[in-house]
């Protein structure tokens, strides 16, 4: 759940935009004159074409459940186990083809191979009027895509409004679990097929019209021989020396539209969302230019809409186009309604949670505070003539971060019950939760949930105020007897915030949940009555429980703090029976840190969710703050009920970021960016021109990222793509060494396996952020003038290949091993009408290439007048 990828399609437009850029013609404008001073120019494109999927999907690329919905069935029971020595159901989700995610596929079910994914009409026109020194100029955009704006979405393993009557199970059905009394759980929806739907996701790939450039320019006489250069109005300012590598360069002045670029045939001014500001430059002395802006408005990446071909995240849409996410690893339906409750799984017991969490609304960033300035000087007796340049800029960022707000408290915790205590043995558990779905019958009527795993919040936010010093250079070099323009530039933020692993934040948010076993010293609270009832008040529960067929054993009374541990335990075993288990403590040695839970032993959060942020910045693993419910009475909302039957907690004052209960989505680190690029242009008659073109245009750009404090693994990971499990250890002994790395600073750690682990399989470390990172680009394009009388061609390669490291996010601009290949003919008749074929490779780094099974041809033609 995460921003994976965004930079994938943001620096693909960059490299099409820049490919775009060089080899443009100018077509004929339409032109009014009025008076001697005034004039109009009009140019419009219009463009017509398709694009069409030519791979397979790869299976390691789609969610675990929607390749096999059966995957964590019956006594796999959701892939959780319950039992210290219950690991095989984690064993059995790692051993599972597919990713380990829900929230990255949707687009790729929806488009098989040979597919068109986009067939789009679209038109851009841009209008320029001058009159003397002063002019307006305005561009806008409309598209319509036949294939998108009339869609039916595919989902292979949902649960709906619809359905959700039908794919539950029985407890009668022998795959249904045998612990909980409501008449239907769940587990594997079922293929569903419905319209695409909502009008935010529909104008980003359907049909809309944008208005891109609209700014007033001219200039104003300073001196009798200085001017002042002034533009006012929505625009676009582009700063430094980047081509190609534009992600955490100089050049951030405005966002980029993933959704224009994805779309066939765009044009590098449809790439970039000019924003309002106001712009001057002049020049105080000769060879020297000052430049700087003020922006009026804030506009944010947008990002590739969720279920479209480019997608990049089914829950990170622009502007709150998703409102859910699924907070487990593959193994279950997708649900974004939260009704498949309750889950067929024993856990079910004790929690009415679906793994369904909501999205918040975005936090955006202001309008106001984004400034920059800019000194360049031309040296003209350095090398024969070289342009240096210093920035600063002051910005909101443009790509977004995901936040989360904690779980509510635990039934369990002294924050969570009225009885102000915390749970340490079976018999406080039920008096702190004595209305469990598992005694209630149902999971609307309970008021008692120990895992609310579903109260977790996700947020997009956008961090402001981010500072960047800059330098840059552009130069000519004679190399080996040919003409090279070289360029470069390094960028400097101090204090860049670098986006936390998101399934770390959500392990942070999972901390109010369960048990404080973890803390063993925990204080033993005396319940009400029960020391007049003793003995004989935990001897008649037992019984009870076992009369219902509940595994639980007897909790030792003898200790004075910590939780009491656990006894033997009923649980399934891999061959769908009921067998005994041992006790789940930890290390014995060292105390206890468990108790017999009505469905199987019950660990601290701290064990099942060892998160690193939190120890991080200083707080106790398993101890930070629970957010307030929203609801008090029925836990959830039935969707079987004509009204609202929820009372609204009078104490719950929405979700703020000054509560305690906010888990800040970045840490701040300073960065430096390096970009060095050259170009050469070969004539016809250049010894390098082997093809006997009229000309090739070369562009080579290398580019690199330093973090030089970036924290260890196991202190502290940053987001990076194709990371869908934890950095600690896995429930089926991935990484359990008992280091820092396996247990975060947890104390209740197990070495090996251990099924009471919310992680089934450590996350591979190589895939986290490097502290160097680098790779490079190659842009060519080849011009055949006047091949038949009036036609021309021109083909154009981009080849791209990061080489080490992989970089943060949001916005990646390298991943380990990723390549691609870009190949495009354009067949060109005078200047105003071209035909373009196309295709697009993508390979390499494995799972953390979404893009890696999206190869595409595209076909269009464009007529410019």
């Amino acid at each position: 759940m995460n921003m994976r990828d965004v930079s994938t399609a943001i620096r693909g437009a960059w490299l099409l935009g820049a490919m775009l850029a060089l080899s443009a013609t100018t077509a004929q404008a339409i032109n009014f004159n009025f008076g001697s001073q005034g004039e109009a120019t009009i140019n419009t494109t219009i463009t017509v074409g398709s694009g069409w999927r030519m791979e397979n999907r790869a299976s390691d690329l789609v969610g675990k459940a929607n390749l096999n919905p059966n995957v964590c069935a019956g006594q796999y029971q959701s892939c959780q186990g319950l039992f210290r020595d219950q690991s095989f159901p984690a064993a059995r989700l790692t051993a599972a083809p597919g990713q380990f995610s829900p929230n990255f596929d949707d687009g790729n079910w929806n488009y098989d191979k040979g597919d068109v994914f986009s067939a789009v009409a679209k038109a851009t026109q841009d209008i320029t009027l001058t009159w003397g020194d002063y002019g307006f100029f305005m561009k806008s955009l409309f598209f319509y895509d036949a294939r998108n704006n009339d869609f039916t979405e595919y989902h292979p393993n949902i649960i709906t409004r619809e359905n959700y009557l039908d794919v539950g199970l029985s407890p009668g059905d022998p795959n249904a679990g045998l612990l909980v009394l409501n008449p239907i759980q769940y587990g594997p929806g079922r293929p569903e097929r419905f319209e695409r739907r909502g009008g935010e996701l529909l104008s980003q790939v359907g049909a809309n019209y944008q208005l891109l450039d609209a700014y007033f320019f001219g200039k104003v006489a300073l001196t009798d021989d200085k001017d002042l250069t002034i533009k006012l109005g929505r625009q676009i300012v582009n700063w430094g020396e980047s081509t190609l590598l534009v992600i955490n360069s100089i050049n951030q002045a405005q966002p980029v539209s993933a959704s224009n670029f994805g779309r066939i045939g765009f044009q590098v001014e449809e790439v970039f969302t000019p924003v309002g500001m106001a712009y001057a430059s002049f020049e105080p002395f000769q060879n020297a230019t000052i430049e700087a802006y003020y922006q009026l408005e804030w506009q944010p990446v947008e990002a590739p809409a969720p279920g479209s071909f480019f997608y990049l995240s089914d829950v990170i849409g622009t502007d709150n186009a998703v409102n859910q996410a699924y907070v487990h690893f593959g193994g279950s339906a997708e649900d974004p309604e939260g009704l498949g409750t309750p889950l067929y799984n024993p856990l079910s017991g004790v929690t009415p949670t679906s793994l369904k969490v909501d999205r918040l609304k975005d936090n955006e960033a202001r309008d106001s505070g984004q400034y920059g300035i800019a000194f360049r000087y031309y040296a003209e007796n350095f090398n024969n003539g070289t342009e240096f340049a210093f920035y600063f800029m002051n910005y909101h960022s443009k790509l977004p971060y995901v936040s989360t707000f904690a779980t509510q408290a635990s039934c369990a915790r002294r924050e969570g019950n009225a009885l102000g205590i915390d749970a340490y043995d079976t018999v406080s558990f039920l008096a702190t939760c004595p209305d469990l779905p598992v005694l209630a019958g149902s999971p609307y009527l309970a008021a008692s949930d120990a895992v609310p795993l579903d109260t977790v919040k996700l947020l997009t936010e956008y961090p402001e105020d981010i500072k960047l010093f800059g330098v840059s250079f552009n130069s000519t070099v004679n190399l080996f007897g040919a003409d090279l323009s070289l360029q470069g530039e390094v960028a400097y933020r101090p204090d860049q915030p670098l986006q936390i692993d998101v399934e770390d934040l959500v392990f942070a948010a999972f901390g109010p949940t369960l048990t404080r076993c973890h803390d063993r010293s925990l204080e033993h609270n005396l319940l009400p009555g029960q020391a007049a009832l003793g003995s004989a008040l935990l001897d008649g529960l037992v019984n009870n429980l076992n009369a219902l067929g509940l595994p639980v054993g007897v909790p030792n009374l003898l200790s004075s703090s910590g939780c009491v541990g656990s006894t033997s335990g009923i649980g399934y075993g891999p061959d769908g029976g009921l067998i005994p288990y041992a006790p789940s403590d930890a290390n014995p040695l060292l105390g206890p840190d468990t108790f017999d839970l009505l469905i199987g032993h019950a660990p601290g959060s701290a064990r099942s969710f060892p998160a690193f942020v939190t120890a991080y910045r200083g707080t106790p693993v398993g101890e930070n703050a629970p957010c307030t419910a929203e609801f008090i009475g029925e836990r959830k909302l039935n969707p079987a009920s004509a009204t609202d039957t929820r009372v609204r907690n009078p104490n719950f004052n929405g979700y703020s970021r000054s509560d305690a209960c906010y888990i800040r989505g970045w840490e701040t680190f300073d960065t430096f960016n390096f970009i060095l690029g050259a170009t050469h242009v070969a004539g016809a008659t250049d010894k390098v021109n082997i093809v006997f073109a009229d000309q090739i245009i070369t562009l080579f750009e290398v580019g690199a990222m330093w973090i030089p404090n970036l924290p260890d693994l196991d202190e502290l990971q940053i987001e990076a793509p194709g990371t869908y499990t934890h950095a600690s250890a896995g429930a089926d002994g991935s990484g359990a060494d008992g280091s820092q790395q396996a247990c975060s600073k947890n104390q209740t750690c197990v070495v090996g396996a251990d099924g009471l682990r919310f992680n089934p399989h450590q996350q591979d470390r190589s895939q986290f952020v490097d502290k160097v990172s680098f790779g490079y680009d190659i842009i060519q394009i080849i011009r055949y003038e006047s091949v038949l009388p009036g036609i021309s061609l021109q083909p154009q390669l981009i080849w791209k290949h990061d080489v080490y490291g992989n970089s943060p996010g949001p916005g990646e601009n390298f991943i380990k091993d990723r390549r691609s290949l870009f190949t495009l003919l354009e067949a060109r008749y005078k200047s105003s009408l071209s035909v373009n074929v196309g295709y697009q490779f993508f390979f390499g780094a494995g799972e953390q290439n979404l893009y890696r099974d999206k190869d595409f041809a595209q076909f269009y033609v464009k007529y410019q007048f």
